[in-house]
């Protein structure tokens, strides 16, 4: 039970926050028009300089492993879930409402895409406070859950792949990852430590807004979503993704963690991205790739929610 609470008491913050970014746009705090350049503020600004300062101030799990591991990690892991998904719609989809491709193909995205930014980075940092190499070890996992998303999550919305697919794997934070790899091993960083530490200090100055303002433009973006979902009907579509995010996967992750010998950060990592609900990302997806959005607005709402019920209980058995 102090376990639970332990976990649960990690959640309310990061869940806290997004709950504020649903009521300043409530309020008109903040506008819908403001959102486009907060976006890019936060993806090619703010983000970058995260993972510029979280990859090279925390340690890393040692040798090539460490750096190659988590992204393959990460797209098996997502691999896994759209797997999952699509056998589900396969055999049981028309059955609880799926009737269309649409329908299919945005259940198997949405289902499958678990959240690997905005609440488990925060979540890291409370679970793992301190310099440890938890939080590298999830950046690097990511990389794997963005080629994934960019190159299969592509195709199965819209059936194809495209310039649009390679374009989003080559995005700010995957090329400060990158870079963050670049400046580790060349000793670069510890170099701009020594002769350029106000610039340092700088990076991570803005970084620090990243995790913030990131939640508040999730909690923005549910509450935009919300009137879509239209909860009167799709119940049968809103349970099985319940039962497939929430409790199937977690399961699959686990023995995963139980079967493999990994090391510990990873282990943790996975542990986390077990008890996620599903991306936010995966609407925009849908509504830009011929999906179905009320579905994955449907799925997204529902998993974000039972998630505090959930969410505490897996980590609890994870970690």
């Amino acid at each position: 039970m102090n376990q639970w609470l332990t976990m649960l008491s990690a959640l309310i913050p990061v869940f806290g926050v997004i709950l504020v970014g649903v009521v300043v746009r409530h309020l008109n705090w903040l506008t819908e028009e403001a959102d486009s350049t907060l976006v890019k503020l936060t993806v090619r600004l703010l983000f970058p300089c995260f993972v510029l300062a979280q990859m090279n101030t925390n340690p890393w799990p040692g040798g090539s492993t460490g750096i190659l591991l988590p992204p393959l990690v990460g797209f098996f892991l997502t691999t896994m879930g759209f797997s999952v998904a699509w056998v589900f719609t396969r055999m049981w989809g028309r059955s609880v409402g799926l009737t269309t491709a649409a329908h299919r193909r945005t259940f198997v995205l949405s289902v499958g895409m678990f959240n690997y930014g905005y609440i488990p980075i925060p979540l890291m940092g409370e679970l793992f406070p301190g310099q440890g190499p938890e939080l590298p070890t999830l950046l690097l996992h990511n990389v794997g859950v963005d080629v994934a998303m960019w190159t299969l999550g592509l195709f199965i919305i819209s059936g194809k792949m495209g310039k649009r697919g390679w374009l989003g794997i080559l995005n700010p934070v995957m090329i400060a990852i990158l870079l963050s790899i670049v400046l580790r091993f060349s000793g670069a960083w510890e170099l701009l430590t020594i002769h350029a530490s106000p610039a340092i200090r700088v990076i991570e100055m803005i970084g620090q807004c990243a995790i913030p303002l990131s939640l508040l433009l999730s909690g923005a973006t549910i509450a935009d979503v919300w009137r879509d979902a239209n909860f009167r009907e799709g119940w049968g579509v809103i349970g099985s993704g319940l039962l497939i995010r929430l409790g199937v996967l977690p399961v699959l992750f686990l023995i995963l963690i139980w079967v493999l010998p990994f090391e510990s950060a990873l282990d943790r990592v996975i542990a986390v991205q077990a008890s996620m609900p599903a991306a936010i990302f995966p609407i925009i997806l849908a509504r830009h790739f011929g999906g179905d959005a009320p579905t994955a607005v449907r799925i997204v709402l529902t998993t974000h929610l039972f998630c505090l019920l959930t969410c505490p209980v897996w980590l609890a058995v994870g970690l």
